[in-house]
């Protein structure tokens, strides 16, 4: 589950009794962190989680990936999550994930762990930074770079515009340790809607040129993607 999608966006209830739940979906193209892991073409995402008391969830997220020839297919990220409020005007989470590449054909791995929290203002304003303690990185012009440090940083500004409609907008920076041309900014805004089960959202993607992300395989997300899910 990126960053993004598993902080900035959650609110901070707490659930008063255990409960399942999760989420089927498609997008016109997956983006993560301004970069897309489809190749712009649409795939189908999943969630299924379980709430308990005081804030705490785990569950198990998915998403189908198409990149070039001889990578992974899929990718799979299980997660366990804290939810709370700090005061009347905060919230906070945290979350720990643990991504895995399935069936992936290249000879080292790319799996990863994340580590996450966040803090939002009266569901307005909200900071968030991951850290993952190391990852293999690979440059088609410098080759592979191993057991690097990434910190990613968010802010996000949401706003609730009528009953079903909402405004979103994000700016973020992914910073690798220790790799020259590793490092970008990038950011989108989105509109989302939903209504009972339903929900979906218009996403204008920005991310700097491929010279400050050589580390990071994919073409430039978007520009514009939608996406639209039934959650349960």
């Amino acid at each position: 589950m990126p960053l993004a999608c598993a902080l900035l966006a959650l609110g901070a209830g707490t659930a008063a009794h255990a409960a399942a739940g999760g989420s089927l979906g498609i997008t016109s193209d997956y983006v993560l962190r301004g970069v897309s892991q489809s190749g712009g073409a649409p795939v189908l995402q999943a969630d299924l989680h379980w709430s308990f008391p005081a804030g705490w969830s785990s569950g198990l997220w998915g998403s189908q990936l198409r990149r070039r020839p001889g990578a992974a297919r899929g990718e799979l990220g299980g997660y366990l999550q804290w939810q709370g409020t700090l005061s009347r005007d905060f919230d906070a989470s945290a979350a720990y994930t643990h991504y895995v590449y399935r069936d992936d054909p290249r000879p080292v791995s790319y799996d990863y762990d994340e580590f996450a929290v966040s803090v939002a203002w009266r569901d307005q304003l909200s900071l968030a930074i991951a850290w993952t303690p190391r990852l293999n990185l690979y440059s088609a012009t410098d080759g592979l770079a191993s057991n690097r440090p990434v910190y990613t940083f968010e802010g996000g500004w949401h706003r609730t515009l009528r009953p079903r409609l909402e405004l979103g907008v994000g700016l973020g920076f992914y910073d690798p340790q220790g790799v020259d041309y590793a490092s970008y900014a990038y950011g989108n805004a989105s509109l989302g809607w939903h209504h009972g089960h339903w929900q979906a959202s218009l996403n204008a993607i920005w991310v700097q040129d491929a010279m400050h992300r050589q580390y990071s395989q994919g073409p430039a997300g978007g520009p514009l993607t939608a996406t639209l899910a039934w959650s349960f």
